[in-house]
């Protein structure tokens, strides 16, 4: 059986390409590639919808559950540690299995506790025979799991996984019924029931509260800003699923969506602008794909504050929420999928998944958790609708192969992403964004539709293309060793023939090796009449590298920094420098970045720490104060190098206090911290003060 943690088509980003040859230290040095066939097929995983004839009358609400309010308390996206995993980790009452996990006869002790596996093979490998009645099914399916403490929950688990293995086709032959879960099964393969209906009618007949709950949904051929104007109607999107009451709270399952998808699924109507950022102007080919099974944990108790953006029901209150939306408020909701929500993703900007341009514009800013956000990467994919529109022969050039990749600026700025997309032409633009941890597979993470009526004015494609990478420092910086860069935001304001200086802080090796490199880049001049307006200097003293730049005249330039390592040059961090996006500020505004520099100045580790910590989150507050957003680049910046010097500091302390819990607490501290390739000095301090503490204790 096919199995995914996730619905989403997976894609690579293209790798940059290579630095000019006019830099003569790079002319041999060879660029390091992701190979193409990283990048996702025709084996994309969509869901779909039901598309059976209901024939089965069953109510969907039963007298009984009327008095049982629908209304959840616990927030799985505040407590998501808590509560995303449940069943990571259990352990229900023993049941009779052998070593191979076959059922053995009547219920007896086991020497082992029953695991995960254990129950979901058993369900898997059920025999057809279970299928004869909802008694020995039930039988079968729950033996060992009465008792538990969460019983009903593994209950429902038990239920959608067999379900899920069944192949209605094998029972076509027998009759028709929904008296027993063989003849329900054969209903299936006539597509004269609905999944969920069977789901309903098992936990019924295991003993859960269970109902089916008729609404709309995004799936199928759904595309985002359909529903919003459009003439569609609700019935275009019809889709029914079920809640189950457990624990004294009803509980949110999909089982069709667990159990199947839509492999090979493509929505026609698009023109596919970038094709691993090398092809243009490619139509794509519709395809309604094939149902198979593939199972996805996720659309078994899923938050109802996520599920929301998926799937909305007739009655408000089956929505879970105290603050219920109305069905034109669901259909203007960004199109978000699991694996948004997953990474701990939330929208900064228009929480909208139909967009319209501004002058030929449109920002787009995703928000991830700090703590996770330098180890994140985003990509995306750009659709042109294929309409009757003339692309004129002025336009054709910007849809030039190697210039697709240059219309859409992404940049980062410490734990929040802007999608910055230029468009020259007319038209509906479909922009898919993927996202998933540094250099791995990505996963499709959102979907946005941008009407663009009006061409951008003065429209110049970017210098560079940064692929993955991306405008701003990210986890390819970090692994390159560059720390606190002195600007986080990869969209930098700079004045003509002025100097721009940025700064890492970097180890040793990179200092001894002299790998860190600069060029500059720019659509209108050649990048070897512009090597002399930069260069990289090496300060050893205060490990730092320093990239001084300036650019000759006004537009858009490109500073590219890569890291040379045996062989192979690597592009590790990108700046988007502009002439022309400055904003204008207050005289309080730069007052307060003033205060928060020197207040970062006055920061020294040792015993005025504290005090000069204190200092500084005043200047914090008075710039937040005076209206600087927490994701200004100063803030990011400074904010950062707070953080490193609390380290430095941390270990100083445990240094001093010299007790063993504290020391292996600070240790594990720092050497979980990116940090810890630049605190290896405090690293090594504290292991031998570990190791002469713990001896100490072993001899007392």
């Amino acid at each position: 059986m096919g199995c995914t943690n996730s619905n989403m088509p997976v894609v690579l980003s293209p790798s940059p390409p290579p630095p000019p040859s006019v830099a003569p230290h790079l002319v041999h040095v060879h660029v390091k590639e992701e190979p193409d066939d990283y990048f996702s097929g025709s084996d994309c995983i969509y869901i779909g919808t039901d598309q059976a004839n209901e024939t089965v009358k069953l109510e969907n609400e039963l007298e009984e559950y009327r008095g049982l309010a629908p209304q959840n308390t616990i927030n799985v996206v505040e407590n998501r540690e808590k509560y995303a995993h449940f069943f990571d980790n259990w352990s229900p009452i023993p049941e009779n299995l052998d070593e191979e996990g076959n059922d053995s006869g009547p219920s007896r002790p086991l020497s082992h506790q029953l695991t995960m596996n254990e129950i979901d093979t058993r369900a898997r490998e059920a025999p057809s025979t279970c299928a004869s009645s909802f008694e020995n099914l039930k039988n079968y399916l729950l033996n060992g799991v009465a008792g538990h403490e969460n019983e009903g929950k593994l209950t429902v688990r038990a239920i959608v996984i067999w379900l899920g293995e069944q192949n209605p086709d094998d029972f076509a032959d027998r009759t028709p019924s929904r008296d027993t879960p063989e003849g329900f099964l054969s209903l299936l393969s006539k597509k004269q029931s609905l999944f969920v209906t069977f789901f309903t009618v098992l936990c019924r007949e295991f003993g859960l509260k269970c109902v089916k709950v008729p609404g709309v949904s995004k799936a199928g051929d759904y595309q985002p800003g359909d529903g919003i104007n459009d003439g569609s109607s609700d019935k275009d999107h019809r889709d029914t699923w079920a809640t189950v009451f457990i624990d004294k709270r009803w509980e949110i399952v999909h089982p069709y969506w667990v159990c199947k998808s839509l492999v090979g699924f493509k929505a026609g109507g698009w023109i596919k602008l970038e094709d691993h950022g090398k092809s243009v102007l490619k139509k794509v080919k519709e395809s309604v794909g094939v149902l198979r099974k593939a199972f996805k944990e996720y659309y078994i108790f899923p938050d109802p504050q996520e599920f929301v953006h998926r799937c909305h029901p007739d009655e408000d209150k089956w929505q879970l929420s105290k603050k219920p939306i109305d069905r034109k408020s669901f259909f203007q909701m960004p199109y978000l999928f699991p694996t948004f929500f997953g990474l701990g993703l939330k929208m900064v900007s228009n929480k909208s998944c139909l967009l319209k341009s501004t002058d030929g514009e449109v920002i787009i800013e995703i928000q991830a958790p700090i703590k996770n956000a330098n180890t994140i990467d985003l990509w995306y994919e750009l659709y042109l609708k294929d309409g009757k529109e003339e692309i004129g022969e002025n336009i054709k050039g910007f849809l030039e192969a190697e210039n697709i990749p240059k219309l859409v600026a992404m940049l980062r700025c410490g734990d929040v992403w802007r999608f910055k997309i230029s468009l020259p032409i007319k038209g509906t633009i479909k922009l898919c964004c993927y996202g998933g941890p540094h250099k791995s597979t990505l996963s499709r993470i959102a979907e946005f539709r941008i009407d663009n009526h009006a061409p951008k004015k003065h429209f110049h494609i970017l210098p560079f293309n940064p692929g993955r990478v991306g405008f701003g420092p990210g986890p390819a910086a970090t692994e390159a060793n560059l720390f606190t860069p002195s600007h986080s935001d990869g969209l930098v304001s700079i004045q003509p023939k002025t100097k721009l200086e940025i700064t890492f802080t970097t180890i040793k090796r990179v200092f001894e090796n002299k790998s860190i490199v600069a060029l500059l880049h720019n659509n209108d001049q050649d990048s070897k009449d512009l090597e002399r307006h930069v260069r990289v200097e090496m300060i050893r003293k205060t490990s730092m590298v320093v990239i001084q730049t300036e650019v000759p005249r006004e537009g858009e330039y490109a500073l590219t920094i890569y890291s040379c390592q045996k062989q192979e040059s690597i592009n590790v961090c990108n700046y988007l420098l502009s002439t022309v996006v400055s904003k204008p500020e207050r005289a309080n505004q730069k007052i307060a970045r003033r205060r928060l520099h020197d207040a970062l100045s006055q920061i020294k580790v040792g015993p005025i720490f504290d005090n000069t910590v204190e200092d500084f989150n005043k200047a914090l507050e008075y710039c937040f104060k005076q209206k600087i957003n927490k994701n200004d680049s100063d803030i990011v910046s400074t904010m950062a190098k707070v953080e490193l010097l609390t380290l430095k500091n941390d270990a100083r302390n445990a240094g001093l206090r010299e007790h063993f819990n504290v020391t292996e607490k600070t240790l594990n501290k720092i050497q979980s911290s990116i940090y810890s390739p630049i605190l290896t000095k405090e690293i090594n301090t504290l292991k031998n003060q570990l190791q002469y503490l713990k001896k100490d204790e072993e001899e007392l």
